[in-house]
């Protein structure tokens, strides 16, 4: 079974080469990691015979979200190494930065999922236990790790309307890979059923919640002068005319978002609203700015770090990491990834800043979070699907327009979406919890149990 999944990973791997290495090239991405990829890791990365905590996540969200629980089990197991992995250069490149806390040099890029890649990796890193964030299934990382007596802990697991359907085609499969899990800590009740329907075993699976609940109000507390850096860069500060924040854009929605935007400073009392626009792709940085000058829309940049510029129609945050700390310059936000058929992106850091949330039909990844919002008041979702632009821009201008111009409906939209993010709070305590009694199962005495705080 493990061999024939082997066999379809390297053939895969090779028909997808030529795509791969072209997209590089267009995007002058370079091919970073590709030794770390294949299970040469750095010296540094090597244990001495310590407890060591392996976390992955696969991209920038995944990465972000596991601070709040890093820190708790920092606080909770002071004496254990951690190490971290990612599958994108952008999540490396946000681990790098706020994991380094834990020790310089922790983090590298996850391996190819091959028997002999994987047991390199372990050879070199022997985890205590590995924790994987949301829809990670590596099945002969699984294997070798079960193999070998290390527990391995889905973290925030997710399962997608999307991904169901087709793992549902691989079931027979996943129903030997899944008991290999020590637990799976599910997000939901409805992401629990979908994992259950594809063959994980009932005793397996925990709802914790979601972390991402947790991790928006360790946003919170952002790096003061990181703030201060991103108010001069793009002069938020001196900002006095309303701004539309639009995150995680995809391609089509700009385009959708700046005609809309131009209607707006049609309008009088708005003549002066800014858009900001942060692509969730740092690839299309520069695709994004030709689009908003082919608008005849005037451009500031976040990477030109020049202070205000009252001209610029549009501001384009061309840097990773600094959306969450925008939100809270934001008069309204919208979400991207919800115009086109993508399945939508977080709108837990808005909510934390008690903003009002504008975001398309497409939120299947987030259903049952945007059903609370839905019902709670916390957020507004047009109708029109991908097909429809015009009607798109119809209603998108319609939201804005009436949250731009009437100030104490914004307010009561932004405090209920930041009351449904309070009242959500809790998986992180949840997780820890269960990865203790996971630890004090494994009877390891060389480990020294901290105090934590209250804040979890």
């Amino acid at each position: 079974m493990y061999l024939l999944y082997s066999f379809i990973l390297v053939f895969w791997g090779i028909l997808l080469l030529p795509s791969f290495l072209y997209k590089a090239w267009r995007r002058n991405k370079g091919f970073s990691g590709i030794s770390q990829r294949l299970g040469r890791l750095p010296e540094n990365l090597r244990n001495d015979n310590g407890e060591t905590f392996w976390f992955h996540a696969c991209s920038v969200g995944e990465t972000l979200s596991l601070q709040p629980l890093a820190q708790a089990l920092h606080q909770r197991f002071p004496g254990v190494r951690f190490i971290f992995s990612t599958t994108t250069q952008t999540g490396q490149e946000i681990a790098v930065v706020r994991f380094e806390q834990y020790g310089k040099g922790n983090t590298f890029y996850f391996p190819i999922d091959l028997a002999c890649v994987v047991n390199r990796v372990l050879d070199w890193i022997r985890p205590s236990l590995i924790m994987m964030v949301e829809t990670e299934i590596w099945p002969n990382l699984l294997h070798q790790a079960h193999g070998r007596n290390i527990p391995v802990v889905l973290i925030n697991g997710r399962i997608s309307n999307a991904s169901f359907r087709y793992y549902r085609w691989t079931r027979p499969f996943l129903k030997k890979v899944f008991p290999q899990y020590r637990a799976l800590l599910m997000q939901s009740d409805d992401n629990a059923f979908r994992i259950r329907r594809i063959g994980a075993p009932a005793e397996k699976i925990t709802v914790t919640g979601n972390i991402k609940f947790d991790a928006s109000a360790f946003e919170e507390d952002a790096d003061a002068v990181a703030v201060q850096d991103l108010e001069q860069g793009l002069g938020l500060n001196d900002m006095d005319a309303p701004l539309i924040v639009a995150g995680s854009t995809h391609p089509d929605e700009e385009a959708i978002l700046f005609e809309v935007l131009k209607s707006i400073r049609m309008t009088r009392g708005l003549e002066r609203t800014q858009l900001l626009v942060a692509p969730r792709h740092p690839e299309r940085f520069e695709e994004v700015a030709q689009i908003a000058v082919q608008n005849g829309l005037g451009l500031k940049r976040r990477s030109q770090n020049s202070g205000p510029s009252p001209g610029a129609e549009v501001l384009l945050l061309d840097t990773i990491g600094e959306l969450a700390a925008v939100y809270r310059y934001a008069t309204v936000v919208f979400v991207g990834g919800t115009l086109i058929d993508h399945g939508g992106h977080s709108i837990m850091e808005p909510a934390l800043c008690s903003k009002p949330i504008v975001v398309g039909p497409f939120m299947e990844n987030f259903r049952t979070i945007l059903n609370e919002f839905l019902t709670n008041g916390g957020i507004w979702q047009i109708s029109a699907g991908g097909k429809d632009r015009n009607s798109q821009v119809r209603q998108l201008l319609k939201a804005f327009l009436q949250l731009l111009q009437n100030r104490a409906e914004r307010d009561a939209m932004g405090l209920s979406a930041r009351a449904v993010l309070d009242r959500n709070r809790g998986a992180v305590l949840k997780t820890v919890q269960t990865i203790e009694s996971i630890v004090r199962e494994a009877g390891n005495s060389s480990l020294e149990f901290g105090v934590l705080s209250s804040e979890f």
